[in-house]
């Protein structure tokens, strides 16, 4: 088992800085800087009052908007809590030893990743920005049990391309070996999901949280594509946890908000001209887009400050493979990692960050 990389966590940034977590700005994970759609919020009103009555442990309405999203029938589908407790379920039901998952990982996969099954690291290099490299993955596939594939990864430049993933789960299906598609960042890109692809192949399985996108970090949902027996297979192995009513009615609400998705693209648009142009001007370093719409860092000169500055201003950031991970949020939140990073690269700001 190769070292497992450490992601910051927020809650233990403020706490030892003494301060409320609200006061963080947090460019570790991806979630959406929209905050939660307006339907999402109608329904958390609305299911308020349903609290004092049992959870739905299958979720039923909201399996039923998940496979109208993506085309299936509902006995394809099962509803989770934290996305950690799904893959939990997962692993044990097919009694994983060791799986096979991409380096750099994104952030909600900390426990997972600080689990007790084996984690075989597949590298994803830097100086090619962190692109796949199916032929490495097929030779690493043999010594594990099963392998955790990022559809699209949300630190390389170019996504998996489909005819890709599908020969990668013809090539899994050949080997008996169980493949988990994440699809978490797929609507922060311009890839389409492989829900309806995966008919026939009990030993692939499609997993999404629903947490970054909708931002819902404070209500985990997640889901799990598949076949029937597999799902029903899963759930008598290792039960999995139900979202909770609120979680789950959240969920609903976000998928079916059309134009929250229209307003995410149209931000996005707008933030990335921004933050693209600040990063131009920051001396010593070079940047590319990734397919999820993030930035990612690299500097070509030496710091003038240490990466610490960031921390003084409170600014939790994630650091990968020697490059920094920029994920687009609010405008005030862009503008104040733009100005620390220029002071950090020997620029200085007319205005203190």
């Amino acid at each position: 088992m190769k070292m497992k990389r450490i992601i910051p966590d927020i809650h233990e940034f403020a706490s030892e800085r003494k301060i409320p977590a609200r006061r963080v700005m947090d460019f570790v994970n991806s979630t959406n800087p929209l905050g939660p759609s307006s339907r999402a919020k109608n329904a958390i009103r609305k299911s308020i009052k349903m609290i004092d009555r049992p959870v739905d442990d299958r979720a039923r309405y909201l399996v039923r908007v998940i496979a109208r999203l993506h085309g299936i029938p509902e006995d394809n589908i099962v509803t989770a809590g934290s996305f950690d407790s799904l893959l939990t379920a997962i692993t044990r039901t097919f009694n994983v030893g060791t799986l096979l998952c991409c380096d750099p990982y994104p952030s909600y996969c900390r426990k997972v990743m600080e689990g007790p099954v084996n984690i075989d690291l597949l590298d994803l290099e830097e100086k090619v920005h962190f692109l796949f490299d199916r032929e490495l993955w097929e030779k690493k596939l043999p010594d594990c049990d099963a392998a955790i594939v990022p559809y699209p990864s949300f630190i390389s430049e170019k996504p998996l391309t489909r005819d890709d993933v599908l020969g990668m789960i013809a090539h899994a299906e050949d080997r008996g070996k169980l493949l988990i598609i994440d699809e978490t960042f797929i609507q922060y890109s311009s890839a389409d999901s492989l829900a309806g692809d995966i008919a026939g192949h009990p030993h692939c399985l499609i997993v999404s949280s629903l947490t970054e996108y909708y931002a819902l970090q404070g209500l985990p949902v997640s889901y799990c594509i598949g076949d029937q027996g597999t799902l029903g297979a899963i759930g008598q192995h290792s039960p999995v946890s139900a979202p909770s009513t609120l979680a789950a009615a959240a969920a609903a609400g976000s998928i079916r908000d059309r134009a929250y998705t229209r307003r995410t693209r149209a931000y996005f648009a707008g933030e990335h001209a921004f933050i693209e142009e600040g990063l131009k001007k920051v001396p010593g370093i070079s940047f590319y887009t990734t397919a999820c719409g993030s930035f990612v860092i690299k500097f070509r000169d030496p710091l003038t400050k240490t990466l610490d500055t960031f921390s003084r201003y409170n600014i939790l950031m994630y650091l990968a493979s020697g490059c920094l991970f920029f994920p687009v949020k609010n405008h005030k939140w862009n503008a104040r990692y733009l100005k620390t990073l220029k002071n950090i690269m020997g620029e200085r700001s007319d205005e203190t960050p």
